[in-house]
Protein backbone atom coordinates (compact mmCIF):
# COMPACT_ATOMS: atom_id res chain seq x y z
CA UNK A 1 0.00 0.00 0.00
CA UNK A 2 0.78 3.80 -0.21
CA UNK A 3 0.89 6.30 1.82
CA UNK A 4 -0.53 9.67 0.33
CA UNK A 5 1.40 12.05 -1.15
CA UNK A 6 1.56 15.29 0.80
CA UNK A 7 2.24 19.06 0.46
CA UNK A 8 3.21 21.16 3.78
CA UNK A 9 5.75 23.59 3.18
CA UNK A 10 8.06 20.81 1.73
CA UNK A 11 7.36 17.66 0.06
CA UNK A 12 7.52 14.46 1.51
CA UNK A 13 6.95 11.25 -0.09
CA UNK A 14 6.32 8.27 1.52
CA UNK A 15 5.60 4.81 0.80
CA UNK A 16 6.00 1.19 -0.16
CA UNK A 17 7.02 0.71 -3.35
CA UNK A 18 6.35 -2.69 -5.29
CA UNK A 19 7.57 -1.96 -9.06
CA UNK A 20 11.11 -2.80 -9.74
CA UNK A 21 12.64 -0.32 -13.01
CA UNK A 22 15.75 -0.71 -14.15
CA UNK A 23 18.93 -0.38 -12.10
CA UNK A 24 20.75 2.85 -12.13
CA UNK A 25 23.27 3.36 -15.14
CA UNK A 26 26.76 2.18 -13.08
CA UNK A 27 25.32 -0.34 -11.06
CA UNK A 28 26.13 -2.81 -13.34
CA UNK A 29 29.45 -2.28 -13.68
CA UNK A 30 29.49 -1.13 -9.99
CA UNK A 31 28.80 -4.97 -9.61
CA UNK A 32 31.68 -6.21 -11.80
CA UNK A 33 34.03 -3.84 -10.21
CA UNK A 34 33.09 -5.30 -6.77
CA UNK A 35 32.96 -9.10 -7.72
CA UNK A 36 36.82 -8.13 -8.66
CA UNK A 37 37.51 -6.50 -5.55
CA UNK A 38 35.93 -8.67 -3.39
CA UNK A 39 38.10 -11.52 -5.34
CA UNK A 40 40.64 -9.62 -4.50
CA UNK A 41 40.67 -9.12 -1.03
CA UNK A 42 38.77 -12.31 0.21
CA UNK A 43 42.38 -14.12 0.29
CA UNK A 44 43.37 -11.65 3.19
CA UNK A 45 40.76 -12.71 5.26
CA UNK A 46 39.81 -9.02 6.56
CA UNK A 47 37.46 -8.83 9.81
CA UNK A 48 35.74 -5.59 8.64
CA UNK A 49 35.96 -4.13 5.00
CA UNK A 50 35.47 -0.06 5.12
CA UNK A 51 35.18 1.78 1.86
CA UNK A 52 37.05 5.11 2.47
CA UNK A 53 35.06 7.86 0.47
CA UNK A 54 37.28 8.54 -3.01
CA UNK A 55 39.74 11.76 -3.45
CA UNK A 56 38.20 13.28 -6.28
CA UNK A 57 41.15 14.89 -9.03
CA UNK A 58 40.81 16.69 -12.35
CA UNK A 59 37.39 17.81 -12.42
CA UNK A 60 35.74 15.12 -10.29
CA UNK A 61 34.45 17.10 -6.73
CA UNK A 62 33.69 15.54 -3.56
CA UNK A 63 30.01 14.73 -3.66
CA UNK A 64 30.53 12.47 -6.76
CA UNK A 65 33.40 10.68 -5.59
CA UNK A 66 31.03 10.37 -2.37
CA UNK A 67 28.01 8.58 -4.04
CA UNK A 68 30.78 6.31 -6.12
CA UNK A 69 32.30 5.13 -2.84
CA UNK A 70 28.71 4.94 -1.04
CA UNK A 71 27.37 2.76 -4.12
CA UNK A 72 30.24 0.78 -3.95
CA UNK A 73 30.08 -0.08 -0.65
CA UNK A 74 26.18 -0.88 -0.67
CA UNK A 75 27.13 -3.53 -3.21
CA UNK A 76 29.42 -4.90 -1.66
CA UNK A 77 27.22 -5.48 1.39
CA UNK A 78 24.82 -7.18 -0.96
CA UNK A 79 26.49 -8.60 -3.38
CA UNK A 80 26.98 -12.18 -3.05
CA UNK A 81 27.52 -12.08 0.61
CA UNK A 82 26.98 -15.28 1.11
CA UNK A 83 29.56 -16.82 -1.11
CA UNK A 84 31.91 -14.31 -0.71
CA UNK A 85 31.65 -13.77 3.42
CA UNK A 86 32.58 -10.02 3.58
CA UNK A 87 31.97 -8.05 6.08
CA UNK A 88 31.54 -4.66 4.94
CA UNK A 89 31.05 -1.34 6.95
CA UNK A 90 28.32 0.62 6.47
CA UNK A 91 29.84 3.61 4.29
CA UNK A 92 27.64 6.11 6.39
CA UNK A 93 27.98 4.95 9.39
CA UNK A 94 32.10 4.92 9.00
CA UNK A 95 31.57 8.16 7.19
CA UNK A 96 30.21 9.60 10.85
CA UNK A 97 33.02 7.50 12.83
CA UNK A 98 35.57 8.84 10.71
CA UNK A 99 34.42 12.29 11.27
CA UNK A 100 34.24 11.38 15.38
CA UNK A 101 37.41 10.69 14.77
CA UNK A 102 38.69 13.93 13.19
CA UNK A 103 39.97 11.84 9.91
CA UNK A 104 39.71 12.66 6.64
CA UNK A 105 40.35 10.39 3.81
CA UNK A 106 43.33 11.81 2.83
CA UNK A 107 44.64 10.73 6.02
CA UNK A 108 43.69 7.00 5.24
CA UNK A 109 46.36 7.05 2.31
CA UNK A 110 48.94 4.40 3.23
CA UNK A 111 51.92 5.98 4.96
CA UNK A 112 52.61 7.45 8.24
CA UNK A 113 49.24 9.06 8.39
CA UNK A 114 47.12 5.79 8.39
CA UNK A 115 50.14 4.40 10.33
CA UNK A 116 49.69 6.72 13.17
CA UNK A 117 45.21 6.69 12.93
CA UNK A 118 45.26 2.74 12.53
CA UNK A 119 44.94 1.74 16.00
CA UNK A 120 41.57 4.08 15.87
CA UNK A 121 39.89 2.43 12.97
CA UNK A 122 37.40 -0.24 13.34
CA UNK A 123 38.12 -1.65 10.01
CA UNK A 124 41.38 -4.11 9.38
CA UNK A 125 41.11 -3.52 5.47
CA UNK A 126 40.18 -0.57 3.97
CA UNK A 127 39.35 0.61 0.11
CA UNK A 128 40.89 3.51 -0.73
CA UNK A 129 41.27 5.60 -4.24
CA UNK A 130 40.55 8.29 -5.98
CA UNK A 131 38.05 9.43 -8.87
CA UNK A 132 39.33 11.59 -12.17
CA UNK A 133 37.17 13.04 -14.79
CA UNK A 134 38.36 12.57 -18.34
CA UNK A 135 36.38 14.30 -20.76
CA UNK A 136 32.35 12.65 -19.86
CA UNK A 137 33.98 9.44 -17.96
CA UNK A 138 34.78 9.28 -15.07
CA UNK A 139 37.49 6.80 -13.73
CA UNK A 140 37.72 5.02 -10.48
CA UNK A 141 41.21 4.17 -9.11
CA UNK A 142 40.31 1.40 -5.92
CA UNK A 143 43.51 0.47 -3.86
CA UNK A 144 42.45 -2.03 -1.06
CA UNK A 145 45.05 -1.60 1.85
CA UNK A 146 45.27 -3.43 5.17
CA UNK A 147 45.24 -0.65 8.06
CA UNK A 148 47.41 -1.86 10.52
CA UNK A 149 50.48 -2.29 8.25
CA UNK A 150 49.69 -0.12 5.27
CA UNK A 151 50.37 -2.87 3.12
CA UNK A 152 48.43 -2.44 -0.68
CA UNK A 153 47.27 -5.10 -2.39
CA UNK A 154 46.63 -4.97 -5.84
CA UNK A 155 45.01 -2.10 -7.56
CA UNK A 156 41.73 -2.11 -9.71
CA UNK A 157 40.01 0.24 -11.90
CA UNK A 158 37.08 1.23 -13.95
CA UNK A 159 35.57 3.93 -16.19
CA UNK A 160 32.47 5.25 -15.85
CA UNK A 161 30.43 7.47 -18.71
CA UNK A 162 28.67 10.11 -16.75
CA UNK A 163 24.92 11.07 -16.74
CA UNK A 164 22.88 13.52 -15.99
CA UNK A 165 22.35 12.60 -12.21
CA UNK A 166 26.12 12.38 -11.67
CA UNK A 167 26.49 15.58 -13.03
CA UNK A 168 23.29 17.38 -11.40
CA UNK A 169 25.45 16.31 -7.96
CA UNK A 170 27.95 19.58 -8.65
CA UNK A 171 26.24 21.92 -10.57
CA UNK A 172 24.77 24.83 -8.94
CA UNK A 173 21.09 25.90 -8.52
CA UNK A 174 20.71 29.50 -9.96
CA UNK A 175 21.18 32.04 -7.25
CA UNK A 176 18.42 34.44 -8.19
CA UNK A 177 15.94 31.94 -7.72
CA UNK A 178 14.49 32.35 -4.05
CA UNK A 179 14.60 29.06 -1.81
CA UNK A 180 11.51 28.10 -0.32
CA UNK A 181 11.12 26.17 3.10
CA UNK A 182 8.47 24.94 5.43
CA UNK A 183 9.97 27.65 7.68
CA UNK A 184 8.71 30.04 5.18
CA UNK A 185 5.26 32.32 5.77
CA UNK A 186 2.98 33.56 3.22
CA UNK A 187 4.08 37.03 2.71
CA UNK A 188 7.53 37.03 3.91
CA UNK A 189 10.01 38.69 1.92
CA UNK A 190 10.42 35.61 -0.54
CA UNK A 191 7.07 36.89 -1.75
CA UNK A 192 6.22 33.52 -3.28
CA UNK A 193 3.50 30.37 -2.28
CA UNK A 194 4.39 27.00 -2.11
CA UNK A 195 3.78 24.85 -5.16
CA UNK A 196 1.54 21.95 -4.70
CA UNK A 197 2.15 18.74 -6.82
CA UNK A 198 -0.46 17.69 -9.42
CA UNK A 199 1.48 14.41 -11.21
CA UNK A 200 3.75 12.59 -8.64
CA UNK A 201 4.29 9.18 -9.80
CA UNK A 202 6.37 6.79 -7.36
CA UNK A 203 9.62 5.98 -8.04
CA UNK A 204 10.50 2.04 -7.81
CA UNK A 205 13.04 -0.06 -5.40
CA UNK A 206 15.66 -1.39 -7.60
CA UNK A 207 16.88 -5.06 -7.04
CA UNK A 208 19.87 -4.67 -5.34
CA UNK A 209 17.84 -1.90 -2.68
CA UNK A 210 15.69 -5.16 -2.45
CA UNK A 211 17.18 -7.70 -1.74
CA UNK A 212 19.00 -5.88 1.51
CA UNK A 213 15.67 -4.49 2.73
CA UNK A 214 16.87 -0.91 2.52
CA UNK A 215 14.55 1.76 4.16
CA UNK A 216 15.83 5.75 3.55
CA UNK A 217 15.00 8.60 2.77
CA UNK A 218 16.63 11.04 -0.07
CA UNK A 219 16.74 14.98 0.21
CA UNK A 220 16.99 16.59 -2.85
CA UNK A 221 16.98 20.48 -3.68
CA UNK A 222 14.27 21.43 -6.91
CA UNK A 223 13.85 24.55 -9.33
CA UNK A 224 10.27 24.30 -10.29
CA UNK A 225 9.86 26.27 -13.15
CA UNK A 226 6.62 28.74 -13.23
CA UNK A 227 5.26 26.28 -15.63
CA UNK A 228 5.50 23.93 -13.00
CA UNK A 229 8.04 21.63 -14.38
CA UNK A 230 11.20 20.30 -12.24
CA UNK A 231 13.74 22.26 -14.21
CA UNK A 232 16.84 21.25 -12.43
CA UNK A 233 17.58 18.78 -9.24
CA UNK A 234 20.26 18.60 -6.65
CA UNK A 235 20.70 15.93 -4.64
CA UNK A 236 21.54 16.55 -1.19
CA UNK A 237 21.33 13.49 0.96
CA UNK A 238 21.86 10.22 -1.00
CA UNK A 239 20.84 6.68 0.12
CA UNK A 240 22.63 4.51 -2.27
CA UNK A 241 21.77 1.35 -3.78
CA UNK A 242 20.48 2.70 -6.70
CA UNK A 243 17.80 4.40 -5.40
CA UNK A 244 19.56 7.97 -5.48
CA UNK A 245 18.88 8.22 -9.51
CA UNK A 246 15.43 6.28 -9.08
CA UNK A 247 13.96 9.34 -7.44
CA UNK A 248 15.81 11.46 -9.02
CA UNK A 249 14.19 10.39 -12.56
CA UNK A 250 10.84 10.42 -10.95
CA UNK A 251 11.20 13.56 -9.86
CA UNK A 252 11.96 14.83 -13.59
CA UNK A 253 8.49 13.62 -14.69
CA UNK A 254 6.67 15.10 -11.72
CA UNK A 255 4.24 18.06 -12.89
CA UNK A 256 3.69 20.64 -9.87
CA UNK A 257 0.76 24.00 -9.55
CA UNK A 258 3.63 26.25 -9.65
CA UNK A 259 4.12 29.01 -6.97
CA UNK A 260 2.94 32.41 -7.47
CA UNK A 261 4.10 36.05 -6.22
CA UNK A 262 1.41 38.13 -4.39
CA UNK A 263 0.48 39.39 -7.59
CA UNK A 264 -0.82 35.52 -8.48
CA UNK A 265 1.52 35.45 -10.81
CA UNK A 266 3.60 31.84 -11.65
CA UNK A 267 7.11 32.43 -10.51
CA UNK A 268 10.29 29.81 -10.73
CA UNK A 269 11.32 28.71 -7.04
CA UNK A 270 13.31 26.12 -5.54
CA UNK A 271 11.77 23.57 -3.21
CA UNK A 272 13.19 21.01 -0.59
CA UNK A 273 11.54 17.53 -2.05
CA UNK A 274 12.02 14.10 0.41
CA UNK A 275 11.62 10.96 -1.41
CA UNK A 276 11.28 7.95 1.65
CA UNK A 277 11.35 4.55 0.71
CA UNK A 278 9.92 2.36 2.95
CA UNK A 279 9.78 -1.87 2.72
CA UNK A 280 7.12 -3.26 4.83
Amino acid sequence: MMRPFALSGFLLLAGTFLNSNPAAAQIPQLVELADRLAREIKPAKPRLVAVVDLRPISGANSSQAHYFSLLLSSILQVQDKKKLKLNVADHLAFDTDLAHLHLSADALIPGDSLNASAGHIGADLLIVGTLEKRGNSYVLQLNPVRTASSETLAPLSSTFESNEFFESLFLPLPSDVPSLSRQTQPGSQKGASMPSCIRCPDPSYTDLARRARINGTDVFQVLISAEGEAKQIRPMKLIGYGLDEQAFSTIKKWRFKPATNKDGTPVPVVVPVEVTFRLY
